[in-house]
């Protein structure tokens, strides 16, 4: 199926995926291929968090119809080709018989990808990490950074090495801080729990670089942040309290974006959710969810900001002193 689209964006689908089971948090999920390393991880990490899901493996080819003369309609056809061609060895390469493949005419990646994920209603896009950084870490390229200012849905990042997209999901780690977006992380992250019968572990870091500074009087530090975690932490338990997966809830004071890596290291999967200046839900990256993507030996979830989030403070999210669960700009 070939489609031409708005903006001079072009689509071609093929391979239709079988349906999807009842009951799943990801129906739909696009999986971007950048003829390396980074489409093969993003393929794998799709199919380990989604098994069964409508998947869809899409690849940007550079042509823009609104641009170009009809005289090149003979090259924009061998780009397609080439570029689905290039999108079955990949998924050949991972083994996703079911995946459909989907070649985008657009000059940039990021934005077919964005407007895939409208049109296909997806639940997720899952994207490789653009370079190698040290031990097989994240770093993002800008297709990478730009489709995560601007996803209509939630983002997953794989790290470039396979072995980290790979195996069963046990342990899902979640920054928290009361906040929308931090809500909205947890209860992405709780549905994927139930759907892998795995375990939660929700971290709401009180930032301990964040001190007061009141001339001419004296109070005790220490005591300061223990009533800020005992604060923290309450705001936790409640979060937590309702769910039906099993989870530990626990507040730190610390360095946020130290102690989300620490966290990062240990679970198979990491959620954050994304704060910004942004439309509503639009992924709009900040800077603990940048830091994250970019620290991570692990894969990474930036969940969009919810509706009712506003770019301002949320009165209920607990001690001022945070900045774990949202990703602030």
């Amino acid at each position: 199926m070939a489609g031409a689209t708005a903006a001079g964006s072009v689509v071609t689908m093929t391979s239709p995926g079988s349906p999807t089971p009842p009951g799943r948090t990801l129906r739909t999920v696009i999986a971007g291929d950048d003829g390396g390393d980074g489409g093969r991880a993003a393929l794998a990490l799709a199919q380990r968090l989604a098994p069964g899901a409508d998947l869809v493996l899409a690849r940007a080819y550079p042509y823009d119809e609104t641009r170009s003369r009809a005289a090149l309609a003979v090259y924009a056809d061998a780009l397609r080709q080439d570029t689905e061609q290039r999108l079955a060895e990949t998924r050949d390469a991972t083994g996703a018989a079911g995946a459909r493949l989907a070649a985008l005419a657009d000059t940039s990646p990021a934005r077919a990808l964005q407007r895939l994920a409208e049109r296909e209603g997806a639940d997720l896009v899952v994207i490789g990490s653009s370079h190698r950084g040290a031990v097989g870490r994240s770093l993002l390229g800008d297709v990478g950074r730009d489709l995560l200012h601007g996803a209509p849905c939630p983002v997953a990042v794989a790290p470039w090495r396979t072995s980290a997209t790979q195996g069963p999901l046990r342990l899902i780690g979640v920054a928290y801080d009361g906040g929308p977006e931090a809500r909205s992380a947890l209860r992405l992250a709780a549905s994927l729990a139930r759907d892998h019968d795995a375990r939660l572990q929700v971290t709401y870091v009180v930032e301990s670089t964040l001190v007061p500074s009141v001339a001419g009087f004296a109070f005790d530090v220490r005591q300061l942040f223990d009533e800020l975690r005992e604060d923290a932490q309450q705001v936790v338990d409640r979060a937590v309290a309702a769910l039906d997966v099993p989870v530990d809830a626990r507040a730190v004071v610390g360095v946020a974006a130290d102690e989300l890596d620490h966290l990062a290291e240990q679970v198979d999967l990491m959620v954050c959710g994304s704060r910004g200046w942004g439309t509503a839900r639009r992924v709009i990256l900040g800077s603990t969810a940048d830091r994250l993507i970019h620290g991570a030996s692990r894969p990474v979830l930036v969940v969009p900001r919810p509706a009712e989030a506003t770019g301002d403070a949320d009165p209920a999210s607990g001690p001022g002193l945070t900045t774990a669960g949202g990703a602030r700009s």
